[in-house]
């Protein structure tokens, strides 16, 4: 594996099994052969998976059974425009644990033999890497998204992303969109309504650095530069009608997700990584 995708693995770990089974849209059907029981013919069967010989010893018509694998053909959405250059309330950049995201994906995939792409950038247009699978494929993903992140960013929108991949993608895909969290507004609203008409949606979001953490200094604002006043150092009465207007805001966003059908998580770091795969890839399964 290449060093971007070792390094996942390090937080990640290597068990991908079970993730991204099930889910409402088997995109490719094969059949490993791997047996798993003899059962009663039944018309319709393949009569190819007959069992000639266990067939005369039990007196009756019987067909192997075997393991059913579903493929996906995984589309990865990233946001890397300016937003992800600011801190998750881990500590690290919110590029960093996005990356991370996007590996853990990678390395599902690789476990399941799935292809997948990607479409990434930033409020001036999107980039896109084309389907594929393997270990190659997945790192060449974690290099393209890692070297826009560190270079000169625009302004993140993954509206920008979102509408590209309405206009482009037209065969059913599953969506992974990982960004920070969006504004739920009229613009979202009508993309996740056309995309998720086609496809199945996914969305793993990395949380900001609370402002209450900014300490008596404050900070600033990574989009705009413009300084952000100290929470902590100020009115209680303040800090505590901020922490109700977050709450509320994260509220709206959760029943806008929910209410579209779109399995999500959010991520205050890449401590969160294994945790909020799992969860979110199992939510997505049980939907189906």
């Amino acid at each position: 594996m290449g060093k971007h995708l070792n390094a996942v693995k390090r937080r990640f770990g290597t068990d991908t099994r079970g993730l991204l089974d099930g889910g409402r849209y088997a995109l490719l059907h094969t059949r490993s052969m791997e047996f798993d029981e003899l059962r009663p013919y039944v018309p319709g069967d393949d009569v190819r998976d007959i069992d000639w010989k266990a067939s005369a010893r039990s007196g009756s018509v019987l067909i192997k059974r075997f393991v059913t694998e579903k493929h996906h053909k995984i589309l990865l959405v990233a946001d890397a425009g300016q937003n992800m250059a600011a801190l998750a309330p881990g500590g690290e950049r919110k590029s960093t644990v996005a990356e991370n995201i996007l590996g853990a994906i990678g390395l599902i995939a690789l476990g399941r033999s799935d292809q997948v792409a990607m479409v990434y950038g930033d409020g001036r247009g999107s980039l896109n890497i084309g389907l594929s699978r393997g270990e190659t494929q997945v790192e060449r993903i974690l290099t393209h998204y890692h070297d826009h992140a560190v270079a000169a960013r625009g302004p993140s929108d993954i509206c920008c992303q979102l509408d590209y991949v309405a206009t482009h993608y037209r065969h059913r895909m599953l969506i992974v969109v990982v960004s920070d969290e969006p504004e739920p507004d009229a613009r979202l609203d009508e993309l996740t309504a056309r995309l998720g008409s086609r496809h199945d949606l996914m969305w793993a979001m990395v949380a900001d650095m609370p402002a209450t953490a900014a300490g008596d200094r404050g900070g600033f604002d990574i989009a705009t530069g413009r300084p952000v006043h100290a929470l902590a150092a100020g009115d209680r009465r303040v800090i505590a009608a901020y922490r109700r207007a977050e709450q509320a805001r994260a509220q709206r966003l959760t029943e806008f997700l929910t209410a579209r059908s779109i399995a999500h998580a959010t991520l205050t770091g890449s401590a969160d990584l294994r945790r909020a795969i799992v969860d979110l890839t199992g939510v997505w399964s049980r939907a189906g």
